[in-house]
């Protein structure tokens, strides 16, 4: 069983590195075409930054979870064991579970994130990138996933679903993260309907704006439905998407998105912004 599950798990690894390149190649070449806004910083700068952060990232956040998910998914099949299994519920339902369990542990997660003193400097690289691309979507510190992970597993194990539909849920997942974080130009007719169902550019962008009470908002990940139910939803005209600004009030210039300074931030807050770590712009 453990070397079907470890082949099964260097499958998926493959799969979601070449569906991972391809949403990448996607997105940069929808966003070519029509761009939301016009971008502040070197591109060039940005991407070398951003993408070699997200090689370190993408293995921890992407990979690592994806084989610690589809090592859980395959021991609760063989085990028999979980809550969907014992309702009976078929894929559709499975799936909906999980995007309702783990996008509300990743909501509140996230919320902790900007609240929590000893938490924000982790997450404060993520919103110190000044322009905001399909290359932000991957600029987290690699510790970050580690608070996520441990809290998400013990819940997936008592749902029980399988295999396929968590996989699929994975790519899914990925798909709107990258689509979330990029600089697509959306009519307002179709960024009002989609914004229903899952997280746009615009949506999303909001939460990178560097004021304050759109920073601390709009905390969904994948769907935008707990920020709805609990009124942590927010917006703006359609018009200022394009000039309001975005980031954080420090670590704006461009030596503050080098690789070893992005990494080093949680570790030399203090001397990286001069400040407590208290939530973002406190």
């Amino acid at each position: 069983m453990e070397d079907e599950i470890v082949l099964g798990a260097s499958q998926w690894q493959e799969r979601l590195l070449v569906f991972t390149v391809a949403c990448v190649a996607l997105v940069m070449f929808l966003e070519s075409l029509a761009p939301r806004r016009e971008l502040q910083q070197s591109t060039v700068w940005r991407w070398v930054n951003n993408f070699s952060l997200a090689a370190v990232t993408w293995y921890v956040s992407s990979v690592a979870a994806t084989v610690l998910l589809f090592y859980v998914v395959s021991l609760t099949e063989t085990w028999e064991f979980g809550l969907m299994r014992y309702l009976g519920a078929g894929p559709a339902l499975s799936f909906l579970a999980l995007l309702l369990v783990t996008q509300f542990i990743s909501y509140l997660t996230h919320i902790a994130f900007h609240m929590v003193p000893w938490l924000w400097p982790l997450h404060a690289m993520h919103h110190s990138d000044v322009d905001i691309d399909v290359s932000t979507t991957y600029r987290h510190h690699p510790l970050e996933p580690l608070v996520f992970m441990p809290l998400t597993l013990p819940l997936v194990i008592l749902l029980g679903i399988p295999v396929e539909v968590a996989m699929g849920y994975k790519l899914f997942e990925i798909a709107v993260q990258f689509f979330s974080h990029s600089n697509i130009r959306l009519p307002a007719t179709l960024d009002r309907v989609l914004r229903l169902f899952i997280l746009t550019p615009d949506f999303h962008r909001l939460h990178h704006c560097a004021e304050l009470r759109y920073t601390n908002s709009n905390y969904g990940s994948v769907i935008p439905w707990f920020d709805y139910l609990f009124g942590t939803a927010s917006s703006r005209p359609f018009d200022e998407q394009e000039t309001m600004e975005i980031g954080l009030e420090y670590l704006r210039e461009p030596r503050d998105s080098r690789l070893d300074r992005l990494i080093a931030i949680p570790l030399m807050w203090r001397r990286s912004v001069g400040r407590p770590a208290r939530g973002p712009q406190s």
